[in-house]
């Protein structure tokens, strides 16, 4: 029994989805029906910033080039919450300090909560507007421990209300 047309393409161009570019082309070429060259073509002026994990192995792909980034995921790595934002930001922390600043864009209908969870705010909106612009300015270290550190002012009052005041 043969396998379908579609799983045997998939098969023969699976091992083409390797090495730095590999979410890069899995994107373009299995999600926007990109052709193999021409994606390459689109990639070849790009920088290639890996994404990988000790354990997992590569599991993304940043893309820069001058101030311009965006992100690619391996579709086994989609949807699990394993790219985190700790993982990027660590890799965005050394570009931001080279680039002063950093600008991506998605389609007007892109969810875009992922890129303000990175930092990333809104800059602009192209005039047609079908693409909009957001910056990355500094990266925002989440708070671990968000609840304790909105109680301490209070926690603070209280002690200073509760020790006895000494006259020097």
């Amino acid at each position: 029994m043969q396998a379908p047309a579609d799983i045997r393409i998939h098969q023969a161009q699976a091992p083409l989805f390797t090495g730095p570019r590999g979410p890069w082309l899995e994107h373009l070429v299995q999600d926007e029906g990109v052709p193999m060259e021409v994606a390459f073509e689109m990639l070849a002026p790009w920088e290639m910033l890996p994404v990988v994990d000790e354990k997992r192995g590569h599991m993304a792909t940043i893309i820069k080039r001058n101030k311009e980034v965006h992100l690619a995921v391996f579709r086994r790595f989609r949807n699990r919450a394993q790219v985190s934002v700790r993982r990027l930001t660590e890799i965005l922390k050394p570009l931001l300090d080279k680039e002063v600043f950093l600008v991506t864009k998605v389609g007007k209908d892109e969810d875009s909560r992922f890129l303000e969870r990175l930092g990333f705010e809104p800059l602009g909106v192209t005039m047609d507007g079908l693409i909009r612009t957001f910056i990355l300015n500094e990266i925002r270290m989440p708070r671990i421990n968000t609840h304790i550190n909105q109680a301490m002012p209070r926690i603070n009052t209280h002690i200073n209300q509760a020790m006895p005041r000494t006259r020097t």
